[in-house]
Parts: C-alpha cells; structure tokens; sequence
C-alpha cells in the first residue's frame, strides 16, 4: 500500500508543479473508448492458465493546461471494465472461467500538437485495480502513447485518440501478466 500512496503523491505533486507554472488556458475532456485487449505474459511460462479479454470499454474524463501553443498537460481519470476468461487444463478437460474485470487510471499526459488539429500524447498511469483476481492483477504504473485529431467550434470540440496503453509495467505486487490496449477514444472537449 505504500508504494500505491507514494505514487499518488508524486502524481498529485507532479501536476501541482506543471499547472502552477502554465500560462494559457484550462480545458475538459469527456470520452468513451474501446480496446482490443490482451494479457501478456511477462515470462513464457509453459502450463499457465490461458487468458482471453472481452468487451473491453473505458469512461473517462481529462482536465488539460495549456503551457503555449504545442505543449499541454492533461490529468483526470479513466474508468474501465472487461470481460476476461480464464482457461486451465487439468489432464483431459478444460475449465474457463469468467471474471469481471475493473479498473481506475489516473493519467498524467503530456500533449504536443503538432498542427491545429493532429497532436501526439503520452505519459504514464496510475492503475489500481477494483475486482479481486490476483491472478490477474494490474495495480500499478503503465504508459499510454497516442496519436490524435480534434476539431473545435469555438469552445467546443470533438477529438478521436488512438492509442496504445502497457499496465501495471512497474507492477504493485508480483503479477505474471500485463494487460496491453490498442484502443481507441472519442469525445467532446470545452475550452474554459
């Protein structure tokens, strides 16, 4: 738990610091996306059970500071839910289980915008896991990189980002597997 409260802290100081020192405007973002998903194996382990994720969709919500006309932070919070079904062997007969997998991210992204529309995003996560499979568990710090393109009516606009999500790569606890996303999200911005 330690390590979860000292990346919180480092997070929330991270953030502070970067906001405190912008000079142009705040803006929101609200999306919905969906992945195709998979949970790789960190080692090739030979008899491990098999894992296959379904119906992979996030919620989500940013908050972006821009510094000047490329660069821009964003933060706020990701929900996510899958469906993953494991697999096992025992001799002859297969057994599949279904788990219904959630997840909180909290993202720290830098943003730079390489014209008024198209934009490149990236950064790491702060993953903590809500279900209880430790099997599975993916509590931890990832990454997100994307590629964008967005569009504003004055203060409103709409934005597309697919990208490509790693997590638990610096994992909270011993977990064999990394659950990786090349997904997609699309939502409404506001300029405040």
């Amino acid at each position: 738990m330690s390590k979860l409260v000292v990346s919180l802290k480092l997070f929330l100081f991270l953030f502070g610091v970067q906001t405190s020192q912008a000079q142009d405007s705040f803006y929101g973002k609200a999306y919905f996306g969906t992945s195709s998903s998979a949970l790789i194996s960190k080692r090739g382990l030979v008899g491990t059970p098999g894992y296959n994720v379904e119906s992979f969709k996030e919620l989500g919500f940013l908050f972006g500071k821009e510094v000047n006309k490329k660069w821009a932070f964003e933060t706020g919070l990701n929900i996510a839910t899958a469906n993953i079904f494991i697999s096992s062997t025992i001799v002859t007969d297969i057994y599949v289980t279904e788990y219904n997998y959630q997840m909180l991210t909290f993202p720290l992204l830098m943003k730079y915008s390489l014209s008024s529309s198209i934009y490149v995003n990236g950064g790491p996560l702060l993953d903590i896991q809500r279900s209880e499979k430790s099997t599975v568990n993916q509590s931890g710090i990832g990454y997100l990189i994307g590629i964008g393109a967005e569009h504003y009516f004055n203060n409103v606009g709409i934005f597309l980002n697919p990208h490509l999500k790693r997590h638990a790569a610096i994992s909270f606890d011993s977990s064999n597997n990394n659950l990786t996303e090349l997904g997609i999200q699309l939502g409404v911005a506001y300029k405040f």
